[in-house]
């Protein structure tokens, strides 16, 4: 199983630089046009700025940083002076931003005098400080990018058509999200109390990303949170954030993820979505983060849900949905803990209204889920089964054949049992909560097969001892894998006739167990 290295949280994006101290600037007037031979816009890493170059590519039809053109940027500008004045995106960007961005004017005493022009000077004044400011080498380096020299007060101010006394004096929260300033939550750890130090670069590109944003919303359409997705490689950025960025060139709204109400619901489904146009290969070696927040001005409405994908859990969603995906639906929608569905067993479970996604997250086991033992059915085939083990579990192929080969033995020896017994025999696998319970149905089984002449012993000494302990060193979890695993495969072969026997048996009086096997 490759392994790979996980991206960092967005507490860890932030570099540390010196302290502020730069000598300002005011507004150049050189041209937008450049003339340099590098690439101006790149990939950072932050999760928002990120967002904001997806967009961008997205809406320039365009894949890599360095094919875009200052014809792009400057569309892309035009495009969102227009967008961020409709009904409702003022809305928005009050949670995004702290309803105080003097850059987009959100603030409702500022949004009375915005148009798109006012819009487009201060976008434009930001594209055109990172065009003059990128080749200038700089003590005081951006936080974000660690690439462009960082803004000081004045050079932002300069290029704000605002009023005076709303233009900041530093770079804060207000218009780069989740940046603390005074009492308000900084989740920045190298930012200042008072700002930060970001370039032209990383700030404008943090005024586009809303756009490559899914807003979860309530059934009632109350906005709940903001989820930016981020990959790397950073190319797969783009076809995660398509499906937003288009919505909003074809409708002039901003995406509410097609009413999903949970952001981990949401991120599962685009996977799967993709997986079925894509080949499995397209995962190998991809991580996948969402950032679920809110950064509104009211007291907590600043928080920050990191939710990561597990590589392995990445590709067993991809090869579910391309390979089995009515298998997929009937294991996702499988609940079999109260409180689970309370949101009370692990840091995912408020984030999504399943019952797996959140065990599959935290790294847990869900194959209790792959079976369905009220109907004595399976819920997906054998294949997908064998993929979870191996990938995510990462269980031994040969250990895993060795006991699909040790469960087809019992399969062959309990089938040839009359249907009362047949009925009981399997019970006692399913009630088996011990160890020595466990075993004791072995013994059984081998009795069954002595009994009915069937030749061959169900396995040696050796082989029962691997069965009980070759999966992990918690010898009370190991067994209950193998348990699952045997389950699947009698339910698979066995389920026609278990329903009947099931039916019968239940009409008389339930055996209890016996004790045997040693203990546990």
């Amino acid at each position: 199983m490759t392994s790979i290295g996980r991206e960092k949280p967005l507490d860890e994006f932030i570099r540390k630089t010196s302290p502020k101290g730069e000598k300002a600037q005011g507004l150049p007037k050189e041209s937008h046009k450049r003339e340099n031979p590098g690439p101006l816009f790149h990939w950072t890493g932050h999760p928002f700025t990120d967002a904001g170059l997806t967009a961008l590519l997205i809406m320039s039809n365009k894949i890599s940083p360095t094919e875009l053109t200052a014809d792009d940027v400057m569309n892309a500008i035009e495009f969102i002076s227009e967008l961020y004045l409709k009904e409702g995106w003022s809305t928005l960007l009050a949670r995004i931003y702290r309803n105080n961005n003097p850059i987009l004017m959100i603030n409702p005493s500022m949004r009375k005098g915005a148009t798109p022009d006012k819009l487009k000077f201060s976008l434009v004044g930001l594209y055109k400080l990172l065009v003059n400011t990128s080749q200038k080498k700089s003590q005081n380096v951006c936080q974000i990018c660690g690439r462009y020299p960082a803004l000081s007060g004045i050079q932002l101010r300069s290029i704000l058509n605002t009023k005076e006394k709303e233009r900041p004096k530093e770079i804060t929260g207000d218009i780069f999200p989740l940046l603390g300033t005074g009492d308000l939550r900084n989740y920045f750890p190298h930012g200042y109390e008072m700002g930060a130090d970001i370039c032209a670069h990383c700030l404008l590109l943090v005024q586009l990303f809303p756009t490559a944003s899914y807003v979860i919303t309530s059934k009632k359409g109350k906005t709940k949170g903001i989820l930016v997705l981020h990959t790397y490689p950073y190319k797969k950025n783009v076809e995660l954030a398509k499906d937003a960025v288009l919505n909003v060139k074809k409708s002039f709204v901003y995406n509410t993820a097609r009413g999903v109400g949970w952001p981990v619901d949401l991120m599962f489904q685009l996977i799967q979505e993709i997986s079925l146009k894509v080949d499995l290969g397209y995962w190998t070696n991809v991580s996948i983060s969402g950032y679920y927040f809110l950064n509104g001005n009211r007291t907590g409405e600043q928080w920050v849900h990191v939710i990561e994908i597990p590589n392995p859990v990445l590709r067993f969603i991809a090869y579910a949905a391309k390979y089995d995906f009515n298998g997929w639906k009937k294991l996702s929608s499988m609940y079999l803990k109260k409180t689970r569905r309370n949101g009370k067993n692990n840091e995912y479970s408020g984030l999504s209204s399943k019952e797996i996604y959140p065990i599959l997250l935290s790294g847990e086991s869900i194959l209790p889920y792959f079976i369905d033992r009220k109907n004595r059915r399976t819920n997906t085939k054998w294949s997908l089964l064998t993929f979870y083990c191996l990938e995510v579990l990462g269980l031994d192929k040969d250990a895993l054949d060795f006991v699909k080969k040790v469960s087809d033995k019992i399969v062959e020896t309990i089938e040839k049992l009359p249907d009362n017994k047949l009925a009981r025999r399997v019970r006692e696998l399913e009630r088996a909560e011990k160890l020595y319970q466990f075993e004791s149905f072995f013994i059984r089984v081998e009795k069954d097969r002595l009994e009915h002449g069937i030749k061959g012993s169900l396995m040696g000494f050796d082989d029962f001892a691997r069965i009980l302990t070759n999966y992990g060193e918690d010898l009370n979890v190991s067994w209950k894998t193998v348990k699952n695993l045997i389950l699947f495969r009698i339910y698979e072969k066995l389920h026609d006739r278990l329903m009947k026997a099931s039916e019968e048996f239940e009409a008389s009086e339930d055996e209890e167990f016996e004790e045997g096997g040693g203990e546990e």
